[in-house]
Parts: structure tokens; C-alpha cells; sequence
């Protein structure tokens, strides 16, 4: 029949594909009809992320999104040359930033059959009743919320590079170790594809390389034909006092053959790295808050004290340095530099146009460290002047343990101190610096039995008066060291 003889509005034709019907419209235009679709439902069927809807779309959609947000993984680490790894953090997808829009999910599944011409509906409907029609939660990753994740763990997990030095006694170069970084980016690559495989629950943490400024082949250039500063202090290895000189030795051997490049600053705390046992360190005695107590790494501030002397008598910057919290017997007040890893440390800053280096030794009692480079540019002088002293108090302690009075810690008067430095460059420029150091009073501690009569014990700074007829001690006692 010819087109011109149809009826001018329409011709209604229905046709059996799953409810869909057609519309002949003047001009030629076929326009879907609906037939039978309940509001909310979708295709006879379909699929939503391989779950078929059996009743209302937003119900499964909610479902399967839930599922996939509480969806647990672990990121684990692989440390340098290890074949195992370990996790550093576990918890749900939702808790890492993946999210599904429910609504939108809803929205495509429900507009497929809907909004299309007569035949593209009728193969939908037939795919949706064979199974073959899937529609995809296509969730979200919000990298801000993985990275609130991320930053927590870089403390721990980011390692510094390891600068290339020069091994001074034996005349060799120890190489370079690149130094790593959490690569926020890569993470989200490999959460965005765990995300897509219902089987991964474990996510390695890709890093980056991070290389250090100094590396083996910039060695082969530097002049290490002058002495710009020298500094030893001595420490004791009696007694219980081994572990303390073996942790000075320990940490001297991170700092010999050191290289501070130009305009280069440097962390005694990167260099030296954490006070651990499998770093080498050893539980000894240490200054905190003013008293000695047994922490590992104890005497690793004698050998940034060191450091910072040359390094104040060989012109560099002191970026970042700390005194202690009492005097220290190995050094002049005003020199003394406290560590604690991770959150104090010294910097230094290397000023002239050519590398430093720096040379630590320790033999027999003694920290002997040497500033070398290419010429000696600057004379520094060095002055202290007390601008005022707070008296040190006492404290007891009641101690089961003991049977008569013990001092066990000398009270040491606090200090303002000011202290100068004058660099006298050889072109003829001068610079003085200053600055002021404070050290609370050390306080005096006495360990007595329970009970005793406080008002006997001997005046402030004073100690008990030996017996008159002292019997041989059975075995050494115990020192205690400075700092």
C-alpha cells in the first residue's frame, strides 16, 4: 500500500519483543512504544555487574555496590632484594576512595529498552533474556581520599638515598643507593585494576626511585687537599659504658667519607639513620629531659656534636641544630648538638663552590672528625659569655631496692648561654653570628628506702661522707656518661 494512503496520525503496530512496541509516524519515523514495564524495572534478564535483576534495579544496584565498596584488600611492601612482602594496611575499598553512584548506575540500567528505535530495543531485549546484557557498576576512585591513606604510611615506608662517599683509609669510593618514594599515581593505576578483578585482595605499593645528589662518578673530581676544620672528644669504654662506645662507632662509620656538594644541605638523621638494633645500634645510657636513661642509640649525640663542631669551625651553615638539655663533659657548652630520630636533627649546608667531605674516626677514646676540601676559605673564632644561671633542686626517689641513700644523679646548675661565631673570610669579609643557648637545671636525684628522713640527707651538690673503714667493693660501679 502506498505510503500517501496510511492514515495521517499514525498506524499503531505492536510487536512481541519484550514488551516493546512501534509508532508509524507521519514522515516516516518509527518512535518506541512501552509496554508492560513497571516503573523501576528493568529488561526481562538483564544483568547488573553479573547479578540478574529480579525485581527492582535500585535494590541489586545498591546491593552489588555495597558489595564492591566493603570489598577488603591489603597493601603490602616489598622491602629491597626480598622475596616476601609485608601488609601496611588492611581494610575495604570504600576505605581507600572506591565508590559506586548508585543513581547513575540505576539510570543507565532502566533507559536500556527505553530510549532507542524498534530495532536496537528488540535486541536488547533479547540479549537481556539470554544473559548476555550486563550493565557495569563503572565505580569511582577518589585520589584524594587514597592519598590521606598514603601520606601516613611515607614515614615509614620512604627511604632517603644514600649518598655515594669516599672510604678514607682504604682509598675507595662506596657506591650510591638509590633512595624511595610512595608513587601516589601508580598506586591508583593498580587499585583502579584490583578494582575491576573481584580476585585481587592484595595490592603491592609501587615506588619511585629517588637518587642521591652525590654518586660514584661525581667523586672522581674532588680536591680533598685542605683541612678546613678539626675536632675530637673522648668518651669512656668501662664499665657498662661498651654499648654506648659501640653506638658512637657505629654512627662515626655513616659519617666518614660524607660528601656535602655546593649550596647542598645534608640531615645527620637521613645519613646516619634510624637507632635500631638492625642498623647496629645498642641499648645505652642517654640524656632525656635532663636525666641519664637507657635508650637505644645512647652516644650517638656525642658524634653530632662532633659533626656540628667542625662544621661550626669550618664555615658551614647550620641549618637546623639543637643543644642538649644539660651541659655534656665531652664538649663546650655551645658546641653540643642532640639527636633524635626522627624528629631532631642537625643540618648542615655546604656554602662554598666546592664539595666537602667529611672524615670520622674513632680509635681507642676518641671521636676524631676532620672538615676536607679544596681550599680554606674562612678563620672562625668561637665565644661564650653567660648571661645568666638557674640553680639545679632535688628530687627523691623512694626505692625498695636500696637499703641507705644513693645520689644517683649530680644536680647541675642551668645556663643562659650567648654564644658568638666570627667568620673571617680570606677576601676580606667578616660575618659574626650569634645566638643563645639555654639548659634547664640538671636535677639532683637521691634513691633512698621507704621512709627515710629527707631533711638528713647531705646539703644540695654534696654526697654522703665514706665510711670510715670502706670494705673492697665486690664488683665495678656503674658510670655514668655526659650525654
Amino acid at each position: 500500500m502506498a505510503r500517501k494512503h496510511l492514515p495521517r496520525l499514525c498506524v499503531l503496530a505492536l510487536l512481541a519483543a519484550g514488551g516493546v512496541g512501534a509508532a508509524w509516524v507521519a514522515g516516516g519515523h518509527w518512535l518506541p512504544l512501552q509496554v508492560g514495564r513497571q516503573p523501576g524495572r528493568a529488561l526481562p534478564g538483564l544483568r547488573v555487574d553479573g547479578e540478574t535483576a529480579k525485581g527492582e534495579v535500585r535494590a541489586l544496584v545498591e546491593e552489588r555496590a555495597r558489595a564492591l565498596e566493603s570489598r577488603r584488600v591489603r597493601l603490602v611492601v616489598r622491602e629491597r632484594n626480598a622475596e616476601a612482602v609485608h601488609p601496611v594496611f588492611e581494610g575495604t575499598l570504600g576505605e581507600l576512595g572506591v565508590s559506586v553512584d548508585a543513581d547513575a548506575v540505576t539510570s543507565r540500567a532502566l533507559r536500556l529498552g527505553r530510549t532507542c528505535d524498534l530495532l536496537t530495543c528488540a535486541r536488547l531485549a533479547d540479549r537481556a533474556r539470554r544473559g548476555d546484557l550486563d550493565v557495569p557498576l563503572e565505580p569511582h576512585l577518589d585520589p584524594r581520599v587514597l592519598l590521606d591513606r598514603l601520606i601516613p604510611l611515607k614515614d615509614d615506608l620512604d627511604l632517603p638515598p644514600v649518598a655515594a662517599r669516599l672510604d678514607l683509609e682504604k682509598h675507595a669510593i662506596v657506591s650510591e643507593v638509590d633512595g624511595r618514594a610512595i608513587d601516589p599515581d601508580g598506586a591508583a593505576a593498580r587499585l583502579a585494576r584490583a578494582v575491576l578483578d573481584p580476585g585481587v585482595t592484595e595490592i603491592e605499593l609501587p615506588f619511585v626511585a629517588v637518587a642521591p645528589h652525590v654518586t660514584r662518578a661525581t667523586l672522581a673530581r674532588i680536591d680533598i687537599s685542605h683541612v678546613l676544620a678539626s675536632f675530637e672528644t673522648f668518651f669512656s669504654r668501662t664499665g657498662d659504658q661498651g654499648p654506648r662506645a659501640r653506638n658512637i662507632e657505629v654512627a662515626a662509620s655513616h659519617l666518614d667519607g660524607m660528601v656535602i656538594e655546593p649550596s647542598r644541605a645534608v640531615s645527620f638523621n637521613d645519613v646516619v639513620g634510624a637507632r635500631t638494633p638492625e642498623n647496629g645500634f645498642k641499648q645505652a645510657f642517654e640524656i632525656l629531659k635532663g636525666e641519664m636513661v637507657e635508650g637505644t642509640g645512647g652516644g650517638t649525640c656525642q658524634v653530632a656534636s662532633t659533626l656540628h663542631a667542625i662544621a661550626f669551625f669550618g664555615g658551614l651553615d647550620i641549618v637546623q641544630r639543637l643543644p642538649h638539655s644539660r651541659p655534656s663533659g665531652y664538649i663546650p657548652a655551645g658546641l653540643d648538638a642532640t639527636v633524635v630520630y626522627p624528629i631532631v636533627d642537625l643540618k648542615l649546608r655546604n656554602p662554598f663552590p666546592f664539595p666537602v667531605v667529611v672524615h670520622a674516626k674513632v680509635s681507642g677514646n676518641k671521636v676524631m672528625m676532620e672538615l676536607l676540601g679544596a681550599d680554606k676559605p674562612v678563620d672562625v673564632s668561637f665565644g661564650t659569655n653567660v648571661l645568666a644561671t638557674t640553680p639545679f633542686v632535688r628530687k627523691v626517689v623512694e626505692d625498695p631496692g636500696v637499703s641507705k641513700p644513693r645520689r644517683k644523679q649530680k644536680g647541675i646548675d642551668g645556663m643562659e648561654l650567648y654564644r658568638s661565631r666570627v667568620l673571617a673570610f680570606h677576601d676580606g669579609r667578616r660575618r659574626v653570628e650569634g645566638g643563645r643557648d639555654v639548659y634547664p637545671p640538671t636535677v639532683e636525684i637521691w634513691h633512698v628506702p621507704p621512709g627515710f628522713d629527707e631533711t638528713t640527707l647531705p646539703p644540695l651538690g654534696m654526697d654522703l661522707p665514706p665510711p670510715e673503714n670502706p670494705k673492697p667493693q665486690a664488683q665495678a660501679q656503674r658510670s655514668v656518661p655526659d650525654g
